[in-house]
């Protein structure tokens, strides 16, 4: 009956958190930034809702360091022992009320973590091994950013439950992943994260996603391996996903800035129903349906990315416009199957190949728009989509190092907004 009333409780919370995201505004990302205090990360381009909207930067983000101690939490399966102050044991649940650090270690196989707090708050997995009995190991309800910092020469993992409880206010289940966030969330550190999806996602965050580094090691058999809102950025760190869904699925747009990045799905590889952009890392790919999807735009400016799908396209874009995918350096490697799937999709629309070494084999390819670079794109079920020659001045590339420009302005002439798909829902509802 306790468990219940406790069960109850954060429901409760979690509707009053949920109210309180509902109500902020994208500004809310600029205050953030200005309230922390170091910055590691470049500022990457972002690609509107629309394509007619014209050019959205991204915010920078700035890693908080000015952080106050709080506990040391110790899990064993005869409990928990917390050193310090904010946070409290409710029935086997490590609920967290303030900000500040809190230093994580033990294995537990009944072990749940809650955060509420409208403050920022670091955990900091010190060598733990947690298997949560009731739905996500790390759940935040409301948090101002959720830092999980994986300790260096440290390994941990994190497992769910075969089913997750429900707000008994709502009917709703509570979390959607092992490590599950309403708000924002950074994952930095330098040791290994094993994750491991039973039920739901490895991964799953309702409004920003930052990975700076860490050895992340996930395998969903619930859902996909990362998934979220708002956006996925990867500027670092060692990422190996195994997922029966999608590897890596975001509603609105997905940056790869650094990093070595392998995924094995037996859906789509990466998708982003809105935008995809890639200015560097190491990313292999292998997967069942398209390897990496996006749902307007796809822009690749750097790195090494290597994508098989055995039953559909490896790269493909639903934009439906000359240059929807855009290509202005890294090495490209794409293997689609047989026809009519392909190793590079632009809808019936022309890539734009700006530079770069792009090799494309597939059933078919879409046609090419070559302005540079190192292009082979040959076709194993008939001829290769033809080569449209150079078209300037419609899809130049973007700004330092490929960010920072998509301008509807840059567009071809024939183009017409009103064809565009509709954009994805602003809550998610199709993820």
């Amino acid at each position: 009956m306790k468990k219940k009333l406790i069960l109850s409780l954060l429901g409760l919370m979690i509707v009053a958190s949920l109210s309180a995201c509902g109500s902020q505004s994208t500004a809310n990302s600029d205050s953030k930034a200005a309230s922390n205090t170091t910055s590691t990360q470049t500022t990457a381009t972002t690609v509107s809702a629309t394509a007619s909207a014209g050019t959205v930067e991204y915010n920078t983000l700035e890693i908080k360091t000015d952080w106050s101690t709080k506990a040391s939490i110790t899990f064993s399966d005869e409990g928990m022992t917390i050193d310090g102050s904010g946070c409290s044991d409710e029935s086997g649940v490590l609920y967290i009320t303030e900000g500040g650090t809190y230093t994580l270690s033990g294995s537990s196989t009944n072990a749940s973590i809650l955060v509420n707090t409208d403050e920022s708050v670091k955990l900091i997995l010190n060598g733990v091994e947690l298997t949560s009995a009731s739905g996500p190991v790390i759940y935040a309800s409301q948090v101002k950013n959720l830092y999980i910092e994986i300790a260096d020469g440290t390994t941990n993992t994190l497992t769910d439950s075969s089913t997750y409880e429900t707000d008994s206010s709502t009917g709703e289940e509570i979390g959607k992943g092992v490590i599950s966030s309403e708000d924002d969330l950074i994952i930095l550190g330098e040791g290994t994260l094993n994750i491991n999806g039973t039920y739901k996602h490895g991964i799953s965050c309702d409004d920003e996603l930052y990975i700076e580094g860490g050895n992340i090691n996930i395998t969903s058999n619930g859902t996909d391996g990362i998934n979220a809102n708002d956006l996925v950025c990867i500027d670092g760190g060692n990422i190996t996903i195994d997922a029966v869904s999608d590897g890596i699925e975001v509603a609105d747009i997905l940056v790869v800035n650094d990093g070595t990045i392998s995924i094995n799905s037996e859906n789509e590889g990466m998708e982003s129903k809105n935008a995809i952009a890639i200015n560097g890392g190491d990313i292999t790919i292998n997967s069942v349906d398209d390897g990496i999807n996006g749902g307007y735009y796809i822009e690749i400016n750097g790195g090494t990315v290597s994508v098989t799908s055995s039953t559909n396209d490896a790269i493909d874009c639903n934009g439906g416009y000359d240059g929807c995918i855009t290509i202005n350096g890294g090495t490209v490697t794409a293997t689609g199957a047989g026809s009519p799937e392909c190793g590079i999709d632009a809808d019936e629309s022309s890539i734009i190949i700006n530079g770069g070494t792009v090799t494309a084999t597939g059933g078919s390819n879409s046609n090419v728009i070559e302005n540079g670079g190192e292009v082979n794109i040959t076709s194993n079920g008939g001829e290769a989509g033809g080569f449209g020659g150079q078209r300037e001045g419609q899809m130049g590339q973007g700004g330092p190092q490929g960010r920072g420009k998509f301008n509807s302005e840059n567009m071809p002439e024939d183009f017409n907004p009103e064809n565009m798909p509709e954009p994805p829902s602003e809550n998610g509802d199709s993820l």
